[in-house]
């Protein structure tokens, strides 16, 4: 990633045409002011002509055509180079954040990184095309006009630079709480945003509860913090620009005293001491422009830090194997796993794995049962490397996982989830998902083993129909079946079945195991089980409690030697049979 300084860097160089032409444009700013003083001092002579005045007048139009020239040409380098840059920044965000394992998407919320995406990419532009050239030619203007401030009087000159010094050290002071003000309110606007984007995610749950809940007001709550903090912010910086301001104007005011004090010694003219007045003015108001836009670089430095928090993160399945992924049985060997902290203040790690130690045949079908909480779907999201193991490793037919890239580890694996996403496109669109290249008879071909065709082909619009967003337009078992027809297309080797028909309806549920019954057939399959009925003919079923495996074998075997799965079968037997009784009206 490009760092900071970098990228200020990058930008300093592509930016110094338009910095000239921004200093250019602001000292052809002052010649109307000076041309007049020349009119002026012709008067006072005597020797003012009707050629002058034309001349002046030409001149002045000059000047102020090539300042908007001037104009023109700074914004447009500048715009240029800052979207240039950001342009950049997006694209290797994209790019880093395809990288990174899901496991970091389960760690950072999704409000938190649109954002950074949207938000603090925007606050970079902002400071590369508007505060850093700003920042430059203010920066610059001082020195010229410093200049000719020496031209005109020395004695004047320094007079015009006697509130620097305090100036600078009301700065020095001031931009601590500066820095913390900005980052405090950059805090409150990301939990603002988060807080905004999850209400409106979930405002039907928020209506069917109405009065009794409770996330309507939190949100207003979080929106206050942010009004309250960023007025808090402005009074920090609002005070010290003041006193900027009051130290710099004293060189203005000192120049005047001085000036007319000279005057009335014969030592300077009207018409230098109204120059030394114009130079003087420009110059101050100059400097309190450099401390005022420094705004911009706070806010660029919090952007900055949070586009490094994920372009920082270390990308997973960077290597790339020129050996072809085999398939074979999958074996963790003395695998752990604890889940990082999201409190980057605390040093504990959450233990979820602790020395595991399995095999899934090839071609095998195993299960995963336990309480929740107890390692399942950690487990299964290690195999697929969405997590990375701690210790131990993890080999698909004698290949070690953290070997091979990220495209040949997906590769290896399908996974059939209980919650289904669906993309605002085309139902053939989302089926392609597993196999891009696809033709459209093998879409159909997939669509019809996994019991979803003839629902496809009655839409109006058939394989055309957008799903919408997030798949709104479909029921959960339609979205079910269309991830199987995609993990179908894909045509992946091992499959992870997360609870696939759990939260369907009866109807539903038979057409998709029998979906899942023939997507099956010849893969080597790990379900993550919470009825245990469904999975008594299994290869192997894992029982696991609190990140340990505490028990394996089939059906028969557990139920000798396991404990813990004896009394989970008990308490699901106990279950089924549970009986709903009429209870008499008194």
């Amino acid at each position: 990633m490009k760092r900071k300084k970098e990228l200020v860097r990058e930008m300093t160089a592509k930016s110094r045409l338009s910095n000239a032409m921004f200093l250019i444009r602001t000292v052809l700013g002052l010649a109307p002011t000076i041309i007049v003083i020349y009119l002026v001092h012709l008067v006072m002579q005597g020797t003012l002509s009707s050629k002058a005045i034309v001349c002046a007048a030409a001149v002045m139009v000059v000047c102020l055509a090539i300042k908007a020239g001037c104009i023109y040409v700074a914004t447009w380098k500048a715009h240029q180079a800052a979207y240039s840059c950001l342009t950049d920044i997006r694209l290797r965000m994209v790019r880093h954040l395809k990288k990174l394992p899901l496991g970091f998407f389960q760690i950072r919320r999704p409000g938190d990184l649109a954002n950074i995406i949207r938000n603090d990419v925007e606050q970079v532009e902002i400071y590369l095309a508007h505060g850093l050239p700003e920042s430059a030619s203010a920066a610059l203007f001082p020195v010229a006009a410093l200049v000719l401030m020496l031209v005109v009087d020395w004695r004047l000159a320094l007079c015009m630079m006697a509130g620097l010094p305090f100036m600078w050290l009301v700065q020095k002071a001031a931009a601590p709480a500066w820095t913390k003000g900005f980052e405090v309110v950059a805090q409150y606007a990301s939990c603002m945003q988060n807080s905004l984007m999850e209400y409106v995610a979930n405002i039907t749950v928020v209506k069917a509860f109405g009065k009794e809940e409770r996330k309507t007001e939190q949100t207003i709550k979080a929106a206050r913090d942010y009004v309250s903090w960023a007025t808090s912010s402005m009074n920090d910086v609002s005070i010290p620009m003041a006193l900027i301001a009051l130290f710099m104007e004293s060189g203005t005011v000192l120049v005047l005293i001085v000036g007319t004090w000279l005057l009335s010694m014969g030592d300077i003219s009207i018409e230098r001491l109204i120059l030394a007045m114009v130079f003087s003015a420009a110059f101050t108001s100059s400097v309190a422009k450099i401390a005022t836009l420094q705004h911009y670089r706070f806010m660029f430095d919090q952007a900055m830090t949070g586009i490094e928090s994920v372009l920082g993160v270390e990308a997973t399945y960077l290597t790339t194997s020129a050996k072809k992924p085999q398939m074979g049985d999958i074996q963790l060997s003395e695998v752990s796993f604890s889940y990082p902290q999201i409190n980057e203040n605390s040093n504990k790690r959450k233990q979820a794995l602790s020395s595991i130690n399995l095999v899934f045949k090839q071609g095998s079908t195993n299960a995963l049962v336990g309480s929740s909480g107890c390692g399942k779907s950690t487990l299964a999201s290690l195999l697929m490397g969405f997590w990375k193991p701690d210790s131990g490793r993890i080999t698909v037919g004698g290949q070690d996982l953290s070997c091979l890239s990220e495209s040949q580890v997906s590769s290896l694996f399908s996974i059939v989830q209980q919650d289904v996403f669906l993309f605002n496109q085309s139902i053939e669109e989302n089926i392609l998902i597993g196999r891009p290249d696809a033709t459209h008879e093998e879409v159909v071909e997939a669509a019809q083993r996994a019991r979803i065709h003839d629902f496809i082909s009655a839409l109006p619009q058939g394989y055309a129909t957008v799903a919408g967003e997030a798949g709104v337009q479909l029921s959960g078992g339609e979205r079910q079946r269309i991830s199987i027809a995609r993990v179908m297309l894909k045509d992946a080797p091992i499959i992870i079945l997360d609870e696939a028909t759990a939260a369907v309806d009866a109807k539903n549920e038979a057409l998709i195991q029998e979906a899942i019954d023939d997507l099956s057939c010849d893969k080597t399959i790990v379900t993550i089980a919470h009825h245990l009925h469904a999975i008594r003919e299994a290869n192997q079923i894992v029982v696991m409690d609190t990140g340990c495996v505490v028990g394996s074998g089939t059906h028969e075997q557990l139920m000798r030697t396991c404990p813990l799965y004896q009394e989970m079968i008990a308490k699901q037997e106990q279950a089924d049979n549970w009986d709903i009784k009429e209870v008499s009206s008194w």
